[in-house]
C-alpha cells in the first residue's frame, strides 16, 4: 500500500528538527573534553603520591644489632706419609746396540750367495753370506807352498855340504902338515949337500898349494852359516806370504760375525768388488737399546735414588749415568708388552743444545714372551716405546695434591681453625700431585691442606675446615716427563 504524499512544508519541518539534535550533541562532547583536561593532571599527581606512600611502606626498618659473620668453610685433605718412590717416564725409540758393516777386504767376483741372504732375514753366527772367487788366491797359496818346499830342500843340501866341507878341511890340514914335514926334511938334506935347491923349491910350492887349498875350504866353511841364515830368512818371508795368502783365501768367504738381522745386502752374484766396498750390514739380534732423553732434574733424582748402583768411591761414576733398572713398555692395538732393561750409559754427546736434554741408552733383551698363551713379541728397530725408571729418593719428599697448589707456589693449611700460608719450592711434578722437600717446608705428614678455593685468603684467617674426599689417583699415578 502506498505511503501518503508529504508536502513541502512537512519536509522543511523535518529538516529543522535534525539540525537541533546535532548541535546539542557537539555541545555535550566539548564539555566532557574540558572536564577531562582539567581533572587529568590531578589524577596523575594523586597516583604518584599513592605509589610513593606504598613504596615507603615496603622499606624495612634498619637493624639495631650488628650482623654476625661466620668463618668461610674450606675443604681439607690430610697429608699422607712421605713418598718413598716415584717413576720417571720418558719416551724412546728402539735402535740397534751393535750394527756392523761388512766390507770387502780383497778384490774378487761374487760367485755364490745363499737365497736367504736378504735384507730383514735372521742369520746365525758363522752363516755364510757371500763367496768370492777363491781361484787366484788358491793359486798364489800353492806357489808359495812350492817355494817353501824349495827352501827346505836348499837347507837340506846345505846341511850335507856343511858335513862334506868339514871333512875336506880335515884333509887339507893333514895335507898341509905333510907338505910342511917334507919341506923340513928337504931343508935338512940341503944342509948336508944331499938335496938340491930345486927340490926345496918344489916342496915349497907343494906346501903353498896345500895351505891355499886349506884356506879356501875354511872360507867356504865360514860362509855356510851365512848361507843358512839367508835361506832361513827367505823361508820366514815365504811363510809370512803363505799366511797372508791363507788369510786372503779365508776372506773370500763372508760369514756372519754374530747372531743378527741383515739390514742391507748390496751385492749380487757376478758383481766385482774391491777392498772397501760395502757388502752387507747386520745388526745384533739378542739385545737392542732404547735411545731416550733425560732432563737435568731426572738425572739428579737418579743419582739420589736408592735403586741406582752408583759407587761414590769411584770417581768415574761422576761422568757416567747411574745404572738403573728400567721397564720398557710397548702398546699395540691389543695390549701392552713389557721388557726388563737397564739404563746403562750416556749417548756420548753431552747436553743437546736444542732441547737441553741428555741423550741416554737403555739396554733391553730383544725377545720377550709375555705369557704361555701369547705369541712372542719382538722389539723392532724404530719402535716407539715408553721407558719407566723407578726412583727411591734418599731425600724425604712430601706429596701435595694438585688441588692444594695455589698460585705463587703457595700451599694453604689449617691449624687450630686458622689458615696458614706456606711458600714452597717444587721438587718434582707428578700428574696428580707435586713433591716438595720436607727439610725446606714446615708441612708434615698429618697436616690438613686446603683443596677448596677462597675469595680472600690471608695468614691467620679463621676458617671452618671440612674433610674432602681424597682423589683416588692422587697417590697411584706415576710421574711422566713431558
Amino acid at each position: 500500500m502506498a505511503s501518503p504524499p508529504v508536502s513541502s512544508r512537512g519536509r522543511r519541518l523535518r529538516a529543522g528538527g535534525h539540525g537541533s539534535v546535532h548541535v546539542s550533541y557537539l555541545t555535550t562532547r566539548m564539555r566532557r573534553t574540558s572536564i577531562l583536561q582539567a581533572i587529568g593532571p590531578l589524577l596523575i599527581i594523586a597516583a604518584g603520591v599513592a605509589a610513593f606512600v606504598w613504596l615507603k611502606s615496603l622499606r624495612a626498618p634498619p637493624e639495631t644489632k650488628p650482623a654476625v659473620s661466620k668463618p668461610p668453610p674450606v675443604r681439607t685433605l690430610v697429608l699422607a706419609a712421605p713418598r718413598r718412590q716415584f717413576n720417571i717416564r720418558i719416551d724412546g725409540q728402539v735402535v740397534p746396540r751393535r750394527e756392523v758393516t761388512l766390507s770387502a777386504e780383497i778384490a774378487g767376483r761374487v760367485v755364490s750367495r745363499p737365497d736367504n741372504v736378504r735384507g730383514g732375514r735372521y742369520v746365525a753366527q758363522g752363516t755364510q753370506l757371500l763367496q768370492l772367487d777363491p781361484g787366484d788366491y788358491e793359486l798364489q797359496l800353492r806357489t808359495i807352498d812350492l817355494q817353501v818346499t824349495g827352501i827346505d830342500l836348499d837347507l837340506q843340501r846345505l846341511t850335507t855340504e856343511t858335513a862334506g866341507i868339514a871333512g875336506l878341511v880335515d884333509i887339507g890340514r893333514k895335507n898341509l902338515e905333510l907338505a910342511t914335514n917334507e919341506l923340513e926334511r928337504i931343508e935338512s938334506l940341503l944342509e948336508k949337500k944331499t938335496a938340491t935347491p930345486a927340490e926345496r923349491d918344489r916342496v915349497k910350492r907343494s906346501q903353498l898349494s896345500a895351505r891355499n887349498a886349506l884356506k879356501t875350504l875354511e872360507n867356504q866353511q865360514a860362509l855356510l852359516p851365512i848361507r843358512r841364515r839367508q835361506l832361513l830368512s827367505q823361508r820366514q818371508g815365504l811363510l809370512a806370504q803363505q799366511e797372508q795368502a791363507q788369510r786372503d783365501l779365508r776372506r773370500t768367504r763372508i760369514t756372519a760375525p754374530f747372531d743378527g738381522i741383515l739390514t742391507r745386502a748390496r751385492v749380487e752374484v757376478g758383481d766385482f768388488v774391491r777392498p772397501g766396498d760395502i757388502l752387507v750390514t747386520i745388526e745384533e739380534a739378542d739385545v737392542v737399546e732404547v735411545a731416550c732423553r733425560l732432563r737435568s732434574d731426572d738425572l739428579h733424582w737418579l743419582r739420589d735414588s736408592l735403586t741406582s748402583r752408583d759407587s761414590p768411591r769411584d770417581a768415574g761414576t761422576l761422568f757416567e749415568v747411574p745404572v738403573t733398572p728400567a721397564t720398557v713398555t710397548y702398546r699395540d692395538a691389543r695390549q701392552a708388552h713389557e721388557w726388563a732393561g737397564r739404563l746403562t750409559r750416556f749417548d756420548g754427546q753431552g747436553i743437546d743444545p736444542n732441547t737441553r736434554t741428555i741423550p741416554c741408552r737403555v739396554a733391553v733383551n730383544r725377545t720377550h714372551v709375555p705369557g704361555a698363551n701369547d705369541a712372542a713379541t719382538t722389539l723392532m728397530r724404530g719402535t716407539y716405546v715408553t721407558v719407566t725408571l723407578p726412583v727411591s729418593p734418599k731425600t724425604t719428599l712430601i706429596e701435595i695434591p694438585n688441588a692444594a697448589v695455589r698460585p705463587n707456589r703457595q700451599i694453604w693449611s689449617v691449624s687450630d681453625d686458622r689458615l696458614v700460608i706456606h711458600e714452597v719450592e717444587v721438587a718434582r711434578v707428578l700428574p696428580e700431585s707435586i713433591l716438595i722437600r720436607s727439610d725446606r717446608v714446615s708441612l708434615r705428614p698429618g697436616d690438613h691442606v686446603v683443596v677448596s678455593p677462597l675469595k680472600i685468603a690471608y695468614d691467620g684467617m679463621p676458617v671452618r675446615p671440612r674433610p674432602a674426599k681424597h682423589p683416588d689417583n692422587a697417590t697411584t699415578q706415576q710421574d711422566r716427563s713431558p
